[in-house]
Order: C-alpha cells, then sequence, then structure tokens
C-alpha cells in the first residue's frame, strides 16, 4: 500500500507528528511519500527520512493568505499534478487547509482519483477568527473570502473518508458548528523522545545552577497566538515584589524583536532570556520552576505534555482548545484565562511560594501519547477506508 502524507511545512509540531508516522508505517512495510509545500527554513527542522519520496513543492508562504482563493486554486492545481504522478492508494492531509487545498485539486480535470483522511492538528476555527477585519470595504470584502473559505473547508472535511483529531475537544469545537462524519478518531499526538546533547544557553546554565533564583521557561514560537506580551506583563508585575524570578523564551518568530522591545521598555530584559531555537527544550524544562503557555489559541499543545514528561508541572491559558484537557489527563497544571495579566502574575506568584512540584506521568504519558499508539490508530483508520474502497 502507498500511503502519502500531505504536509504545509516543515516546521512545528503536525510536520513532527507526520514524520512519526511516516516512520512507523515505512517499518511496518508500507511504501510512504511526503509532500511538502512550502520550506520555511534553508535548514530542515523535520525532513522525513523515512518516507520512501519527498516533494517539495517549494510555494511560496505569501500564497496561503486566508482570502487568496486564486493562488489557493494555483496551488490545488499543482497539487493535483504532484498526486497523479504518486499514484498513492490514500492521502493524509494534514490540516484542514491542506484538506481544502486537497479537495479542490479533486475537481481539475486529469486529476488522480484517490482517497484522503484529514488529520487536524489545530483550532483552525480561532485562527480565521484572528483575520477577520472590520470597518473598512476591503476588509468586508476579505471576511467573505473568509466565510467562503471556511464553507469549503467544511464540505473538505465532510466529503473526507476518515478524519483525525487530536484530542476531544477539537473535535468537539468543530461539531458544535454542524461537522457530523460516520468515521471520526480521536489520537493525542505522540510526545516524542529528544535525542539531542545540544549543551545549555550559557546564561540559563548559569540561573539554573543558582539556587536562589527561580527559572521559567516559555517554549512557543513569537507569534500572535503565542500571546508573549500578556506573559511578559504578568512576569514584569511578579518581578516588583520577587527580584529572584527568571524568565527564559525559547523560540523563533517575527515578533521576537517586536517581544524584546516590549522586555526592555518593562525593564525586565535583564532577567528574561531569549535563548532562540534549541534541540533539546526538555532539558531546560527538567530544570524550571514551571512551563508557562500563554496562548489564545492552540491545538494539542505538546509542550505542556513535554514539560509534564520532564518532572514538571505548568501554568496554560485556557484555551477554546487543548491545555484543559491535557491537565485534565495528566491531573496537574494550573489553567487561567487568556489575555489576563492579573490572573497569570497570581498564578506565577503562586508558584513561586510552593515549593518544587515534582510530577510523576511516565505511564499515563506513554499509554495516551506514544508513537506507537497514535500510528496504530491512523493504521486502523486506513485499513477501514481501504477495505470500503474495495468493496465499492
Amino acid at each position: 500500500m502507498h500511503i502519502c502524507h500531505i504536509v504545509l511545512n516543515n516546521i512545528g509540531g503536525a510536520p513532527k507528528v507526520a514524520d512519526s508516522l511516516i516512520s512507523s508505517q515505512s517499518k511496518a512495510g508500507y511504501e510512504v511519500s511526503t509532500v511538502v509545500l512550502t520550506v520555511l527554513e534553508s535548514r530542515w527542522i523535520v525532513s522525513f527520512k523515512a518516507a520512501k519520496t519527498v516533494i517539495v513543492m517549494k510555494v511560496a508562504g505569501t500564497l496561503f493568505i486566508i482570502g487568496g482563493m486564486i493562488h489557493q486554486i494555483w496551488v490545488a492545481i499543482k497539487l493535483s499534478g504532484v498526486i497523479a504522478e504518486q499514484k498513492p492508494d490514500i492521502i493524509v492531509c494534514h490540516s484542514a487547509f491542506i484538506t481544502k487545498l486537497f479537495y479542490l485539486s479533486k475537481f481539475i480535470p486529469g486529476s488522480f482519483s484517490v482517497p484522503y483522511i484529514s488529520y487536524i492538528h489545530s483550532d483552525y476555527i480561532s485562527e480565521s477568527q484572528v483575520k477577520c477585519k472590520t470597518n473598512s470595504i476591503s476588509a468586508l470584502i476579505q471576511n467573505l473570502f473568509i466565510s467562503l473559505a471556511s464553507r469549503i473547508d467544511m464540505l473538505a472535511l465532510q466529503q473526507a473518508s476518515g478524519l483525525i483529531f487530536v484530542c476531544n475537544s477539537l473535535y468537539q469545537r468543530l461539531a458544535n458548528i454542524g461537522l457530523k462524519h460516520h468515521r471520526i478518531v480521536i489520537s493525542y499526538n505522540p510526545a516524542i523522545d529528544e535525542i539531542s546533547n545540544q549543551p545549555l544557553h550559557p546564561t540559563a546554565k548559569s540561573w539554573f545552577n543558582n539556587s536562589q533564583l527561580i527559572t521559567f521557561v516559555c517554549a512557543s514560537r513569537f507569534h500572535h497566538q503565542k500571546d508573549h506580551k500578556t506573559l511578559l506583563k504578568a512576569f514584569a508585575k511578579v518581578s516588583e515584589n520577587h527580584l529572584n524570578i527568571r524568565l527564559i523564551l525559547l523560540g523563533e518568530g517575527d515578533l521576537e524583536t517586536e517581544i524584546q522591545a516590549l522586555a526592555k521598555f518593562l525593564d525586565i530584559d535583564e532577567i528574561v532570556l531569549f535563548a532562540g531555537s534549541v534541540l533539546n527544550p526538555r532539558a531546560y524544562f527538567s530544570l524550571s520552576r514551571a512551563v508557562i503557555l500563554a496562548s489564545h489559541f492552540e491545538g494539542l499543545p505538546l509542550v505542556l505534555v513535554e514539560a509534564v514528561a520532564s518532572g514538571v508541572t505548568f501554568i496554560a491559558t485556557d484555551c477554546p482548545v487543548g491545555p484543559r484537557e491535557i491537565s485534565e489527563v495528566l491531573k496537574c497544571g494550573t489553567i487561567i484565562p487568556p489575555s489576563n495579566v492579573d490572573a497569570l502574575a497570581a498564578a506565577i506568584i503562586d508558584h513561586v511560594k510552593t515549593p518544587q512540584e515534582n510530577i510523576e506521568r511516565s505511564e499515563q504519558i506513554a499509554q495516551l501519547f506514544s508513537a506507537a499508539s497514535c500510528a496504530e490508530r491512523l493504521e486502523v483508520l486506513i485499513e477501514q477506508v481501504i477495505s470500503k474502497v474495495s468493496i465499492n
């Protein structure tokens, strides 16, 4: 059987999950290919080495702006040609956006007819709501395009041969707006073990080695979604009365310079470390007091699972999807309202005033967030889809 995975790019949680699935399927004897729509950096963060074939379409990032329907149709045409050359037995689309592109590609003359599974990793409803604008004619037009795109998204999901959601709350969010499907699978993403021996940032190491300091860690890209502004404002508020706290920010992104400027404006740039992208975030997690995630929205934020796997607890915002479910499943963590400086500051103070909490959830994590269970759920779904196609 030839399984083709389509991913948006090579960076982030969804590509890592796809890479894990591709590796498992390759070891199981399947022929696996991967189509990557665009590469965000010259160096591969995820390289999909286990795939027999990796095709990079090199589609410019600007083509993914919501409302750019003409561009999206152009990408769908290119995608149709790629799939026709590969001739897979089944497609796995790793986002609602890719599902839409593949759905549109099926209407291209000469396209290759093949069943597809949609693997939903993120809360794309919240993503589209962020992009909505008001108070101008151009904004009205853009909102109409967003509405049209959402309708096509829903139709593409309804027509899929199967749907996989990375958590129950994500499925419920779509079910609440009318999504109905006869073949739904809930599959938590795997918490993949680290193999890097990258040394700690020198400043981070000195902070961790100082028993008088209490250091928190946040690992997320610098993007509006992750709301570093609220995090820094809360941290600045706490630092007024707790001079021994430190914050390490792991990651990169378009807003990094802006967030650095905010840290300087708040006069906390000496106690906030911008450590950049690292290959061993768990090494930082394990030495911290807690991991903080201040996002406006998420899918299944594995950073929280990885924090717990490292033996520490977390503070996370109560997004529509993700953090609360992880907190309830693993029975740990502090959940606070999004965009609330006072609530986040209070949660940080609670962790400063209480002793270090050692978390042991290895059994639950191995059971619920393993690569094997994730691959098994997808394999069962693929077999169901293929068997139905064979009967028809």
